[in-house]
């Protein structure tokens, strides 16, 4: 499914854990590794400081591009140095031109604020409307006596995937191309009843929605994939993000469209939600149509 990957890179001990967790997604042909120049607008010495950062730069790309080949001799790693006002835009162009079929953006903690790339651009490549699917990946934070050190969700990021849904059309195709990824241990399915229903709605929906997980269920059992079925009661957005944690899910796999989403040209309000108060990696699933 995802065959042509690109990677953002600012050298940050973050962008380097994600070319570890590269290798444990199965099925990737080529990995585009990206790494944008902001422009500098200096009324003096513009050409030197240019010549100069393009020169680091160059050096620090050629050396992840030969780290990527070492861990992935069979994939194709294509560097990409580029200069730009607007690096969320250009990040989406080459994207488009390269025909990509995943953006990995690294974060740090619960939020994209402090991650690899912050404010607008992060926002801007997360809410642009796209048919490029999105893994916003993050690791645990270990204490340790001198001081912090990070444990990657990789290996095996797909050994416990959390699928909420709505049961749209959406959240049925995400969780269909979830049970193709290989490596997949185990799929949770997540129903999130609203808490605005009286107490026999709640309960008539709780079990309408229970026969549905369970039909979606039996059809990844069929597949030779376990799965569990969840239903809360609550807002969507902080259920999913509490039921990744009380069951150290791996992953969350979230359609970017569904019922009730607040699209305004954005992502889904749910979503946009989740990604930005969970602690686990969020793939997020674009729709095709």
């Amino acid at each position: 499914m995802f065959e042509k990957v690109l990677i953002l890179t600012d050298f940050s001990e973050h962008a380097r854990l994600i070319l570890h967790c590269i290798t444990d997604i199965h099925g990737i042909r080529e990995i585009v590794l990206v790494h944008v120049i902001e422009d500098i607008r200096a009324p003096m010495g513009k050409e030197t400081i240019e010549t100069f950062v393009t020169g680091t730069a160059e050096n620090s790309l050629q050396i992840e591009k030969d780290y990527l080949e070492t861990l992935c001799p069979n994939i194709k790693v294509t560097p990409i140095l580029t200069t730009s006002s607007d690096i969320a835009e250009t990040i989406l162009d080459i994207a488009e031109k390269n025909g990509i079929d995943l953006i990995i953006i690294s974060a740090y903690g619960v939020g994209i604020k402090t991650g690899m790339l912050t404010g607008n651009v992060s926002t801007a490549i997360l809410c642009h409307i796209s048919r490029i699917n999105v893994l916003v990946m993050r690791y645990k934070i270990i204490e340790i006596l001198n001081g912090k050190t990070y444990e990657k969700f990789c290996p095996m990021i797909f050994s416990r995937i959390l699928c909420p849904t709505d049961f749209s059309q959406y959240s049925e195709r995400a969780i269909a191309l979830a049970g193709t990824m290989k490596g997949v241990g185990e799929i949770i399915l997540l129903h999130i009843v609203s808490p605005n229903e009286t107490g026999s709605e709640v309960k008539e929906v709780s079990r309408t929605a229970e026969i549905q997980l369970r039909a979606i269920g039996d059809t990844l059992t069929a597949k030779g994939i376990r799965s569990r079925v969840i239903i809360k009661i609550g807002d969507p957005a902080s259920e999913i993000a509490a039921t990744a944690e009380e069951d150290d899910v791996s992953v969350i796999w979230i359609s970017s469209y569904g019922k009730g989403c607040l699209h305004d040209f954005l992502l889904g309000s749910t979503v946009n939600d989740v990604v930005m108060n969970t602690k686990r990696p969020v793939i997020i699933i674009r729709a095709l149509d």
